[in-house]
């Protein structure tokens, strides 16, 4: 399926830019293409489950409370980050396509010509990763990890610290220069 939509993105941008002269079909790296694309995909995809895993130790198990707040943290960075990681499996997949492309023909590309054929591929690339490779997943995924992070970062459900893990101190001012320090009451 994946197969399909990227010949489909390579016809489209082949007859974009198709010349009178050419030196053949060009030859191009489908294995490698297709890898990009899906690449960045599962790469948003197990950031996103780590994210998750993460996250929730805290929220639901009650494990790692301490860390909570530095959990949550790094839970909201990485799960929009998780978001945006297929869009650079896209962006890196139409480089070596368009440099073979243009060796291809005869008189070769101008740069206009180049960033055009980039540029649609890339847009077109961005929508196959989101929808055809499984980029939707790792946008769900990184959704949920950040959501679940923020509540980490409240103190929702089990990430909430208990009575006795919290350490409060009183300070207990006895005279001009003279001051003491009691544990607070419980």
């Amino acid at each position: 399926m994946v197969a399909a939509r990227i010949a489909a993105l390579l016809c489209a941008s082949t007859v974009l830019v198709a010349q009178a002269c050419t030196n053949g079909t060009p030859q191009w790296d489908e294995g490698a293409f297709t890898g990009s694309l899906i690449g960045g995909s599962v790469g948003g995809i197990v950031v996103g489950i780590l994210v998750v895993v993460l996250a929730s130790l805290p929220l639901c198990c009650g494990v790692l409370k301490q860390f909570g707040k530095w959990i949550g943290a790094a839970g909201i960075i990485l799960g929009l980050l998780a978001i945006i990681i297929p869009a650079f499996g896209s962006m890196g997949a139409c480089g070596p396509w368009v440099d073979e492309l243009c060796s291809a023909s005869c008189t070769g590309c101008t740069s206009s010509q180049r960033s055009d054929i980039s540029a649609l591929c890339n847009a077109l690339g961005f929508i196959i990763v989101y929808l055809g490779a499984y980029g939707w997943a790792a946008i769900v995924l990184g959704i949920v990890g950040a959501s679940l992070s923020c509540c980490v970062c409240c103190g929702c459900c089990k990430a909430k610290m208990d009575q006795s893990q919290v350490t409060t101190t009183q300070v207990v001012v006895i005279g001009k220069d003279q001051a003491a320090v009691v544990p607070a009451p419980a």
